[in-house]
């Protein structure tokens, strides 16, 4: 009987220490369940090694000022400046003139107009500040869809000691965003938004140059991190900012265009423009908006330019309605400052504006040609 008591005693003793053990298994588990997701972690790419790097740290420290502990998010900026090695800070904030925000990853000098870099450093950012939605700020020198070189003239996106990546390339980043805002100048034509439809479900850029004071981003960070970013609050301070202004320094034009539309405009731009193909060699595109005083222009209203090749078509209405619902915020001052091909400051008046502009074929002849490789171009001609 004793032998029998013994086992049952040990058979429970035992029991009760895998009891135990299992409830401090489950106990350790729930300890170290991931939180859970913010709502968006939005990455500002700042490409500063050029002429734009006196303006990094001030908007850096605009980013601080605006920060709020209470936004659902991270804010992270990597930043390429002259004469430092490439370095990642997460934005804390402060109110101070000073940059205080946290260092978080340090890279070796590299080319960060290079679109391997840009989605390695975007990868990297990504794998230590997941969120349910990611958007991206890409801050440089930029020339729109015009083919990058190592000329002052032309470049597309981004400027790193002269060395910029073209709109292509630039749709190569893996993964998709829930908006693309360019602080840089040029950038909301309609090459570009169809190149990189598939990037973003939103882009915010302008259709002209923009002032190197660029975004005011203390005033912007709270539309960013709402669950459903708000894009246009995002532009109306933008624009608010340089109609304050006056003089030169009140040049402003901004665009939110929701890229899910862009396809249909293709079409309709394709029936019109293959019908009338033969009125772009004869146009006066002295007469159609311009937005840059470059000689020859390179860059128009796509709107006033259908309308100028297509005449009284009916198609017209349909493409004008459909531009209304993909461009879901245009605004513009009256003049937009540019300047041209011998680096003088030139005032453009802006008559009207669909908020995308446009390249027309036989401006430029090597132009001509970079212009066959886009998108856009084997979509529509």
């Amino acid at each position: 009987m004793n032998n029998i008591k013994y086992g049952y005693g040990q058979k429970y003793f035992r029991v009760l220490i895998l009891f135990c053990l299992l409830s401090l298994c489950f106990s350790c588990s729930r300890k170290h369940e991931d939180p859970p997701l913010k709502t968006r972690t939005v990455i500002v790419y700042m490409v500063g090694d050029n002429t734009l790097n006196a303006y990094i740290d001030p908007d850096i420290n605009e980013m601080e000022q605006g920060w709020k502990d209470s936004f659902d998010g991270d804010l992270i900026v990597y930043v390429d400046q002259t004469r430092v090695a490439p370095y990642v800070l997460k934005i804390s904030s402060d109110r101070t003139n000073s940059v205080v925000s946290k260092e978080v990853i340090k890279y070796s000098e590299q080319n960060s107009s290079s679109v391997e870099v840009m989605d390695k450093v975007l990868s990297d950012i990504k794998s230590m500040y997941p969120a349910k939605s990611y958007g991206l700020i890409l801050w440089s020198h930029a020339n729109g869809w015009l083919p990058a070189s190592s000329s002052n003239t032309t470049r597309s996106f981004g400027d790193d000691g002269g060395k910029s990546m073209n709109i292509e390339e630039l749709a190569k980043l893996s993964g998709k965003y829930d908006f693309f805002i360019f602080d840089a100048c040029d950038m909301m034509g309609i090459e570009t938004a169809y190149e990189l439809k598939n990037n973003a479900d939103y882009i915010v850029a302008s259709v002209t140059e923009v002032l190197a004071d660029g975004f005011p981003y203390k005033n912007i960070l709270e539309y960013l991190f709402t669950e459903d970013a708000n894009l246009i609050s995002v532009s109306e301070k933008f624009m608010e900012l340089y109609k304050s202004y006056s003089g030169q320094m009140q040049t402003a034009a901004m665009s939110v265009v929701k890229t899910a539309n862009l396809d249909e405009i293709a079409s309709l731009s394709k029936s019109l423009i293959q019908k009338y193909r033969d009125n772009i060699s004869n146009l006066d595109v002295s007469q159609i908006q311009k937005y840059d005083s470059n000689e020859p222009t390179l860059l128009f209203d796509f709107l006033d330019f259908m309308e100028n090749i297509a005449e009284n078509d009916a198609n017209l209405q349909t493409l004008s309605d459909k531009l209304s619902s993909a461009v879901i915020f245009e605004d513009h001052t009256p003049s937009i400052l540019t300047i041209d091909n011998n680096g003088k400051d030139i005032m453009i008046e802006v008559q009207r504006s669909c908020g995308l502009s446009c390249y027309i074929l036989g401006q430029h002849s090597s132009l001509d040609y970079a212009y066959t490789k886009m998108a856009w171009h084997k979509a529509v001609y």
